[in-house]
This record gives structure tokens, sequence and C-alpha cells, in this order.
């Protein structure tokens, strides 16, 4: 009777043991967000962070496999990058373009283009959030607008500040876009016009733009490929090292189209995991300088919508909140793999090589006939520090 006694002790204890090895962390309070919180890396921009451990937690052993790799930090380039990036409302890139179109540069109608593309109809803090109220139209959060917010937070929970503060946050971002009678074409229009400049980010924009305009009429995986011309337009933007370009780069290779369908990437040609690939490519871009500190929308909304609050990156939320250990150590590995190619110029890595795009030709639409309703539907991306 003892040595069962003593067995069933044992067996208890081993099932505790391995479930506080494995049960996920949880995030404590940790830094509290406000209107004006931004976590700064080392280099002093609105980078990722470097430790991965979530808020009030002892970061995992380095080589455990769940401890990010130190990766450098490559600065965005220009002012206007850095501006955008860290920017609390997107309407003032547009009124600058607006100011003066004809000498408007590039990079300014990419910026502009993309506060259209996130706010012009669709954006956060609007539709019913304005203008429903008794609020002017892009006037911003009314009082009636936050009431409704309230009533979705717990009686006496601690977090309660901490996200209607990032609940403010993210509505203030489209602040006076109702306003504009602007659509996505008058974004199209921008990312036309900068992609013939060169700018990187917008010509992988108009290259997802053609594809989800020609994939209406495709049938099957091979159909739905990218054309060679819009694999080359794809390889130019990644080759500057441009974030906004990586991160458009990955959406529409991972979730945008069949690009790598039936595929293998990396040096071996490994079948992958499309839910561990699209992290890495938004990581990818964080490496290369976009931001992706805690004042990013992804960490925001997750504060004030899932009470997932006092995250000091982008990258941390993303751990404890949206991958599984195993997603998240893949996501690592292919995060450098796609440095490694875009600094070595392996495309082949990426499945954008050239001659990897389709080889059939799409059959022309029949007149009168709707196009098929199963072609793969793209939403242009917003880069790590900006709405999606």
């Amino acid at each position: 009777m003892n040595k069962i006694l003593a067995s069933v002790i044992a067996l208890v204890v081993v099932v505790i043991g391995l479930w506080q090895l494995l049960k996920p962390p949880v995030p404590g309070t940790g830094s509290v967000i406000t209107a004006n919180t931004t976590t700064k890396n080392s280099t002093g921009s609105n980078a990722p962070v470097a430790s991965s451990a979530p808020p009030n937690s002892a970061a995992p052993a380095t080589g455990s496999g769940s401890q990010l790799a130190l990766h450098a930090v490559v600065p965005l380039k220009s002012a206007l990058a850095r501006e955008f990036e860290q920017a609390r409302q997107f309407k003032q890139f547009y009124d600058r373009y607006a100011a003066d179109p004809d000498t408007a540069s590039a990079e300014l109608k990419y910026f502009a283009g993309s506060a259209i593309e996130t706010c012009a109809g669709r954006g956060r803090g609007m539709g019913s959030n304005f203008g429903n109220s008794g609020g002017s139209a892009g006037s911003g959060l009314t009082d009636a607008d936050r009431a409704k917010f309230k009533t979705k937070l717990k009686d006496n929970d601690p977090a309660n500040a901490q996200r209607m503060a990032a609940f403010e946050r993210v509505n203030q971002i489209c602040e006076g876009f109702q306003a504009l009678n602007l659509t996505s074409a008058d974004a199209t229009k921008l990312f036309r016009e900068a992609a013939a400049a060169g700018n990187p980010g917008a010509r992988i924009a108009m290259a997802a733009e053609e594809y989800r305009e020609q994939s209406r009429a495709a049938h099957g995986i091979e159909e739905r490929r990218l054309s060679e011309e819009q694999l080359t337009s794809v390889r130019a933007g990644l080759a500057t090292g441009d974030p906004f370009a990586i991160q458009r780069a990955g959406a529409l290779l991972s979730w945008g189209s069949t690009q790598l369908t039936e595929r293998g990437i990396g040096p071996n040609n490994e079948p992958f995991n499309v839910r561990d690939l699209a992290p890495a490519w938004t990581l990818a871009a964080c490496d290369r300088g976009a931001n992706c500190g805690a004042d990013t929308y992804r960490v925001l909304n997750g504060c004030a919508q899932l009470g997932a609050c006092g995250y000091d990156s982008l990258e941390t939320y993303m751990q404890y909140n949206e991958l599984p250990p195993n997603a998240y150590a893949n996501a690592q590995q292919y995060r450098s793999m796609i440095l490694d190619a875009i600094q070595q110029g392996r495309w082949d890595w990426l499945g954008i090589a050239q001659g990897s795009g389709r080889t059939v030709t799409i059959a022309p639409q029949i007149a009168g006939r709707p196009a098929t309703n199963n072609a793969p539907s793209y939403n242009a991306p917003a880069s790590p520090g900006r709405p999606s």
C-alpha cells in the first residue's frame, strides 16, 4: 500500500513539474502604456528591444531555443521615413503632398499613398468609431465612443488605464480623413507615380495591385503565381533593404499569392509553413529599421482590445501572444535567412528568382461573365509601425 501511495505521489510531482516547464509565460503589468510611451533601444530608435521576455519575467537561457538571437538594427535612412513610422496621425503626409503635388518627392507620394491606403474609408479610428456618435467627420473620438469602449473593460482591472490610453492612440492615427473624399484609387495613383520614380515600397505595392487584378481571371495554383515582371519589381524593391518593401513583399509572398505554393525556400529548398514565414518577414523588416517598439499599432491594439498590455516591443508581443513556441523558433530561422538572401541577392532562397514566375498564360475574361470569385484576396499590408 505504501509503495502504491509513493508511486502516485511521485507521478503527481512529475506532472506538476512538466506543467511548470511547459506552460506559457503570463505577462505582468510591466511598463504602463500611456499616450506618450515609446520604448527605445540602444540606437535611440523605435526599433525592437533585444529582450524577448514578457513584462516582469526572466528571459530564457541563451541557446534554449526560445531565446531570440540578437539582431543588429539598421536605422531608417531618411528623416521622412522615421517621421512616418513615429507619427501619431497620418493626415499630415497627405496634406504635404496635396499642398504641392507637382514637386512632391517619390518618397512623400509613397507615404501619402500609404496614409490613404490605411485611412480612406476603412482606417482605424473611423467608420463605427467616428461620425456615429454625434461628432463631426474626422473630429476624433467622442465621449460616446469612449463610454462604449469602457463597457468592454473589466471592473477594477488594474490594466484598464493602460487599455484606455492604448485605445486613444489607435483611434488617433486616422483623424481628419473622413473629411476628405479619398478612395483606394487615390492611393494606387500615388503608388504608381512613386513606383515610376523608383520608390521600392511603391514598386512592390504596384506589383501586388497588378497581381490582384490579373488573378481575378486565374484558375489553379500555376496561373496565380506572380508574373516575371512582377517578380522583377519585388526583387528590385527588396534589393534596397527598405523595411517597407520587405514588409509588403512578405505579405504578398506569404498570404497574397500562390508564388510559393508547393515549393521550398532557403539554401536547401526546404518545405515551410506560411504560419512561420509570415512573421519572419515582419521581424526582418524590424531588423532593417522599421518601428517595432511598444508604440506600434499591433502592440497598442492588443493592449486595448485584448488586455495584453506592458510589452516592450512588437517582437515580444508576437512571441508571447501570437506565435506558439515552435512557430516563433522557426520564424527566427526564416528571419535570418530572409535577411541573408536579400544581402546576397539569393532570390532563389525566397522563391522569386528569375524564371520562377508563372509558366502559363491567363485566359482573358469573357465579356459579360463575372470574374472567378475564388481568386486570392490581397490587402496591402501596413508596416510594423502603422495600422493594418
